[in-house]
């Protein structure tokens, strides 16, 4: 029992990033692990206060790095929101955003398309620009005006299907395209496809996927997850020889669709392959080598940890190395790299006063390393920091790690294959 695994030693205080805001013993993973363990025996119902503090958690997962008794944290916040979810849809008091969100949006990827074809016609429309000079939104609360600047521009041109050598490929890779990323930042995918197909792979990306199921997952609603993760399944299984990952969210619940699908019969062995042999762009590039582009870039770079690829996934130096071999780059560490931006999904926008202390603090750090770019592999990390640019006055370029390299190799005139 993981709730027994805890020896409530304390080690996951300092780095926990809602104990640093409140200090309050419930805003620690120990707090909460108890908590839990109270609801478990029966000591304590699901209360409206019990929810609130499992809410409060950026599932940051620091707590798993740190923690001496390997208590795996993550799995046990999983565990919890997912009874509480069942405990609100049983009470009839799901909440419409998570109805809305988790049950219809993110369940088909017509539908998240849909509403960034209409994001991208506000934004380019020149609609966006009138609200903005019109002086409409301070009509509006504060907290409406941030997340209105908290939106990034929408990008939805899509790559190709399927590139690269396949006679002498090296093997058959297979992208999964994501839901943020295939929105927002679908050139991170083009530039995933171009630097693999670059180095000698036969690179296959489906263009009509489905949502992962972690956002589902990790806001507790394990049927709709389980649901989403056979369809992705699906759609890789005997195409592909591995699974290449851009999102750092994405991929550490992709590796454990094995547990997820551990009891049903018909798909356990179809999810163990596939969690075995799902990758992140950065790990994989660091096990298997990769071209370094010809031309230098004189510029200052840092990196900023997702948190679920640093602690939810344990892969720290992967994109270190990778980076540093890149010409001319003066790579720089950024203080408290692993440290939580604040976005964690979607808790930008539901706690984001607490978010923007947490991107506040990352900004500061990021402003002693005068990097000119920093690199970071997950969307919303991304988005995050790009805001904390405008907030802060500072203006190094965000950019994922792959997008580096490939803006490399086309300076150098690298990275194409013929069929």
């Amino acid at each position: 029992d993981q709730l027994l695994n805890c020896m409530h030693c304390g080690l996951c205080l300092p780095v926990c990033p809602t104990f640093s805001i409140t200090g309050r013993e419930k805003d620690s993973p120990r707090g909460r692990i108890r908590l839990m363990k109270s609801v478990a025996d029966g000591q304590m119902d699901i209360s409206t206060g019990y929810m609130e503090a499992l809410d409060f958690c950026l599932d940051c997962q620091a707590c798993v790095s740190a923690c001496p008794a390997g208590v795996q944290y993550g799995d046990l916040l999983e565990h919890a929101r997912e009874e509480i979810y069942l405990h609100q849809q049983k009470e009839g008091r799901v909440h419409w955003f998570k109805k809305l969100t988790l049950g219809w949006l993110f369940t088909r990827q017509s539908r998240l398309r849909a509403l960034g074809m209409a994001m991208a016609l506000y934004q380019k429309s020149g609609l966006k620009f009138l609200v903005e000079k019109s002086g409409v939104l301070h009509l509006f609360p504060e907290k409406l005006r941030e997340w209105h600047r908290l939106m990034p521009d929408v990008d939805m041109k899509r790559p190709p299907a399927s590139v690269g050598k396949k006679k002498k490929a090296k093997m058959r890779v297979g992208i999964v395209s994501g839901c943020v990323q295939d929105i927002f930042f679908s050139s991170v995918n083009r530039d995933t496809l171009e630097v693999l197909a670059g180095n000698g792979y036969e690179v296959y990306l489906p263009p009509d996927q489905n949502c992962c199921g972690s956002v589902a997952g990790h806001n507790g609603d394990t049927d709709t997850a389980r649901e989403l993760a056979r369809q992705l399944i699906d759609t890789f299984h005997g195409r592909v020889d591995q699974i290449i990952i851009n999102a750092a969210g994405c991929g550490s619940f992709m590796k454990k669709y094995d547990q997820l699908l551990a009891t049903d019969s018909a798909w356990a062995e179809k999810a163990r392959w596939f969690a075995q042999n799902t990758r992140d762009i950065m790990e994989f590039l660091d096990e298997n080598g990769f071209t370094p582009p010809e031309n230098a870039l004189d510029k200052k770079v840092t990196y900023h940890e997702p948190c679920h690829l640093s602690h939810a996934q344990q892969i720290k130096e992967a994109p270190r190395r990778v980076l540093k071999q890149l010409p001319g780059i003066s790579y720089v560490e950024l203080p408290e790299a692993g440290w939580c931006c604040g976005s964690a999904g979607v808790y930008n926008i539901t706690h984001f006063e607490d978010s923007m202390i947490l991107l506040d603090r990352k900004m500061k750090n990021l402003k002693k390393t005068e990097a000119d770019i920093v690199v970071t592999g997950n969307p919303g990390c991304m988005i995050q920091l790009a805001y904390g640019n405008k907030r802060s006055g500072i203006q190094p370029e965000v950019l994922h790690p792959v997008t580096l390299i490939n803006r490399l190799y086309k300076k150098s005139g690298e990275g194409k294959n013929d069929d």
